[in-house]
């Protein structure tokens, strides 16, 4: 057995880890399996049809970025179908959904590249408990129960293979813990456990996604799929407060964002980090960053999930996965659902199709190592596109900077600034925060930079804030596992630790 920290969303992604974990399998491994099982019990969160970005660093060698983003496909533009939908998510949001939404995939490329540079246990064991989850069904889990009942009829009941995966009797979303079910995913498993990535990108599954596409009015080709690569890249490197921060560098910009947000919060003239001029002065760091930020930066998807994994040995993993909002359309027979990157707006800063072939779409994901000389080693990550950066920035700085463990750094309350309402940007606050920013409590010289915001305040802790997966080797040895309670989350130590 592998004595492993594992944090994650749902307990069969857990279960899944935990197994591989059990079968000696080390930090790539045990991810690699999490992440194709939480394609299943993690779905519409993050999908075969949708992208990934993984960091690993193996003990005493250097930490590299394995690049899955979705890349803009080669399809005749006049013949998209492309469809406007308005969720009530966040402070509301308008994307572009259907066939012509649909970007080429990268996740099962950056995983298969990931097990084939480290993994140790052959592939199809890693790939055998999504298998047997997709065999029997499985329930669904709170997170993608929260989202079907926002997204379910307006996006997935459109085309009758969504209907037949996510609503019950073809007509309402399935809820929390009722049964899933996906014609034809144990099948598709079974190809992607003989062939790896290789049935995606050029094979069987690579044909019927194709012909789909073509169908429809999607603009995925087969050419597409086959040229596909997962590209191997170097970490933008951050110190801070002793640690080494490896981040996920260009041409995704969490990373970057991440940084540079940082360092905006450094460059505080608040002698006192807490109270109405520290949170002003976060908010103002995170209204720059906006500005940083090139094109539109609208409310981002609830569909992305992280995966952190830590080992005795050193060896860590953080994985962000995605399907953006999901483009509500599945590939027949296969049980896979399409991502709608070419639909979100926050990927495609230029409009809709305006990035050329063969262009990797932008991210804001960020999987994050750290590592101190005195022994502490981290991987972690979050869900929640623009408030990644947001949520993972508070969350360093409390551990980091204030010094709280790491535990009460993930549950302190969070805000964010989401520059682009009108007319004037809006503060967002989670519990606890607000009575900082009431009036009384402002000094004077303050009030016209607080008026400068319309402020809403969250009656409780919000999934729009993000949910932080993280996993910890203390200096002392030990391993601790984290999840956000957010949205949810599973934890496990294996082989003893606390």
């Amino acid at each position: 057995m592998t004595r492993a920290a594992i944090a994650v969303d749902a307990p069969l992604t857990r279960d899944a880890a935990v197994a591989i974990a059990e079968a000696g399998g080390n930090a790539v491994d045990i991810t690699v399996a999490a992440a194709l099982t939480a394609t299943l019990s993690e779905t519409l969160m993050c999908s075969l049809g949708g992208s990934g970005f993984l960091m690993v660093q193996r003990a005493a060698q250097p930490p590299e970025l394995i690049d899955g983003a979705d890349v803009v496909p080669s399809g005749d533009p006049g013949k998209a179908d492309v469809w406007e939908i308005s969720l009530p998510y966040g402070d509301g949001i308008t994307l572009r959904a259907g066939p012509g939404s649909v970007a080429v995939p990268g996740l099962l490329a950056c995983l298969h590249l990931a097990w084939r540079r480290h993994g140790s246990l052959p592939w199809r064991e890693l790939v055998q408990p999504a298998l047997d989850l997709a065999r029997r069904g499985w329930p669904v889990g709170v997170t993608t129960a929260r989202w079907l009942a926002i997204a379910g009829e307006p996006l997935l009941a459109r085309q009758q293979a969504s209907r037949d995966c996510f609503l019950a009797a073809g007509r309402r979303p399935l809820r929390e813990g009722e049964r899933l079910r996906f014609p034809g995913m144990a099948s598709t498993l079974e190809l992607v456990a003989r062939e790896g990535a290789a049935a995606l990108y050029g094979g069987d599954l690579g044909a019927v996604w194709a012909e789909t596409m073509a169908a429809c009015g999607g603009l995925v080709t087969l050419a597409d799929l086959a040229r596909y690569r997962a590209v191997v890249r170097r970490p933008l490197r951050h110190r801070s407060s002793g640690f080494q921060l490896a981040l996920n560098p260009a041409p995704a910009r969490g990373g970057a964002a991440l940084d540079r947000l940082l360092a905006l919060m450094e460059c505080s003239p608040v002698e006192r980090r807490r109270g109405a001029p520290w949170l002003l002065h976060q908010a103002r760091a995170q209204l720059e960053l906006a500005r940083w930020r090139e094109g539109p930066r609208r409310t981002a998807p609830a569909s992305t999930t992280q995966i952190s994994v830590l080992t005795a040995r050193g060896d860590r993993v953080s994985l962000t996965l995605s399907s953006g909002y999901g483009a509500g359309i599945t590939i027949p027979g296969t049980g896979i659902a399409c991502n709608n990157s070419l639909g979100e707006p926050e990927l495609n800063p230029g409009g809709y199709l305006a990035a050329s072939p063969g262009t990797r779409l932008p991210s804001n994901m960020a999987p994050t190592l750290a590592s101190h000389g005195d022994g502490r080693l981290l991987a972690f990550g979050s869900p929640g596109a623009s408030r990644i950066t947001t949520a993972l920035a508070q969350v360093w700085w409390r551990y980091a900077k204030e010094g709280l463990d790491l535990e009460a750094a993930i549950t302190a309350p969070r805000l964010h600034v989401n520059a682009e309402t009108s007319p004037r940007p809006r503060l967002l606050l989670e519990p606890g925060l607000e009575p900082e920013l009431e009036s009384d409590a402002v000094p004077p010289e303050l009030k016209a930079e607080l008026e400068a915001f319309e402020l809403r305040c969250f009656d409780a802790p919000d999934m729009y804030f993000g949910g932080v997966k993280l996993v910890a080797q203390l200096a002392d040895g030990s391993l601790l596992a984290l999840a956000d309670p957010r949205r949810g989350g599973s934890t496990a130590v294996t082989g003893g630790g606390i």
